[in-house]
Parts: C-alpha cells; structure tokens; sequence
C-alpha cells in the first residue's frame, strides 16, 4: 500500500508533468498567433485560433494552479486541502472531457460549419489533441487524489 506522502509525491508530478506538456502546447501557439498578426488581442477572423480564447490556455493555467496547490498539500499536508484541491481535479476532469467531447463534435461537423473552435488544434482527430492528454493527466491526478484522501482518512 502506498504512504500518504507517496500519493501526494504521486499527483504532484502527474499535475507537473501535465503542466510541463500543457505549456509546451500552448507557448508555440503564441508565438505563431504574433508572427501571423503580431498582436495577442485579435479575436476575430483568425486563421489561426487565438490561443487566449481556446480551452488550451485554461487548461494550462488550471495545471498550473493545481500544481502549486498540490505541492502546497505535499509540504504541509491537510486532509481539506487535499479534499478541495480533489474537488478541484474534479472540476478539471469534467472541463477537460467536455472540451474533447465538443472537439469530437466539431471533428464531425455536428454543430455545422459555423461552429467556434475552441479547440488549439482544430482538424485534428480529438484523440490525438493536447486537450485529450491533457484529460489524461486531470484523470491520473484526480484518481491519485482520491486515493489520497482515503489515506487521510484512515489516519
């Protein structure tokens, strides 16, 4: 059986790895959004999508908060805390799948041509996507958390 320590050890590098790979996406979409129209506050006939107005940036910056949260928790541990930060993986879980889910309605033209994507990479099929992955690590983090808190408990 895994410690306490271990499992918050655990999801604090699920969350860092997610938050490595989800900002690894999401800064070349920058830099290729200024070369095209050198400005970051272009929302409207884009091309390319606006990285700040895709589900990738706010993913990104969930991974990131989450990250710092749970190494919070891993430092100083707190049953609340972790039971939060397990509600808030929750939350990242149901996000992340209804952005697939809407990707893969996008992907089969669901919604018609006039469709807003809000995925990073429209075109591409949703289970190759950043934003599937990136489910993937919410996924991983949020079973370790659950885990977790189940340690708490039981001390």
């Amino acid at each position: 059986m895994p410690t306490k320590n271990n499992l918050l050890l655990w999801q604090s590098l699920l969350l860092a790895g997610g938050t490595v790979f989800a900002w690894s996406k999401l800064i070349p979409q920058f830099g290729n959004f200024y070369a095209a129209y050198g400005t970051f506050w272009r929302f409207r006939d884009c091309t390319i999508p606006n990285p700040l107005a895709t589900a990738c940036f706010y993913g990104s910056l969930a991974f990131l908060f989450a990250l710092f949260w749970s190494l919070a928790v891993f430092r100083s541990p707190s049953p609340i805390g972790e039971r939060y930060l397990r509600n808030f993986l929750l939350f990242c879980v149901f996000f992340a799948g209804s952005v697939v889910s809407y990707e893969f309605a996008d992907y089969y033209k669901l919604f018609g041509s006039n469709a807003i994507p809000v995925s990073c990479s429209p075109g591409v099929f949703p289970l190759l996507t950043p934003c599937f992955f990136g489910l993937l690590f919410f996924l991983g983090a949020y079973i370790t958390a659950i885990f977790a808190t189940r340690r708490f408990n039981q001390n």
